[in-house]
């Protein structure tokens, strides 16, 4: 059995700001940075860390590993979906100048398209690509594993293990930064024990 622990990176200077982030590359702010180190101590030894190669995580699983990074996988694969020409843009801005596209992107993600962006189902087809080829390098050689990733990338794996649908992707529980989820997988059967530090959903 290989158990992933799910973590999103903690808050991001951008994230204060409540400015558009995707695939862009932001720091930690030092509430993220507290967020991060409040994970020490707190989740268990790891066999394998895999981590998104943007600096909001990068800086999230090395201070959750207190520095200890030389054997962390780095990959892009893992990283938050790309968001185009709203990244950068202060979410109120994108709001005023994109309202059908702000809107689906809120209301209905399903449906969300954005001219340079992905969409949520080439998000949630490329999430599950990055796990299953976590999965293959671990099985039978890793049974505990650390993930550090994004927001919507990790919701958009979780909702599916959950049985719900691509629109609840922010339906409740909401993922709060740093925020830890629980998989564990059997056959490569994903069961969920904890969703956003929630055990119900």
């Amino acid at each position: 059995m290989t158990v992933l622990h799910f973590v999103r990176h903690g808050q991001s200077i951008w994230n204060a700001e409540i400015r558009i982030q995707g695939t862009s590359d932001p720091d930690l702010s030092e509430l993220g940075i507290s967020q991060a180190q409040a994970l020490v101590g707190k989740l268990p030894q790891f066999d394998r860390v895999y981590s998104s190669d943007l600096a909001r995580t990068r800086q999230t699983t090395s201070n959750i590993l207190e520095g200890n990074i030389d054997h962390v996988d780095f990959r892009p694969s893992l990283r938050e979906i790309h968001l185009g020409p709203w990244e950068g843009v202060l979410l109120s801005e994108a709001t005023e100048q994109y309202p059908v596209e702000t809107g689906q992107f809120r209301n209905e993600p399903e449906k969300f398209a954005l001219d340079g962006a992905e969409t949520f189902h080439q998000l949630q087809q490329r999430a599950r690509n990055a796990i299953n080829e976590i999965l293959d390098e671990c099985e039978g050689n890793a049974e505990k594993v650390l993930i550090v990733s994004h927001g919507a990338f990790l919701k958009s794996l979780l909702i599916e293990y959950a049985g719900r649908p691509l629109n609840d992707i922010w339906a409740l529980p909401h993922m709060d930064n740093c925020g830890h989820s629980i998989v564990e997988y059997q056959a490569r059967v994903p069961r969920m024990i904890k969703f956003a530090d929630s055990v119900e959903w």
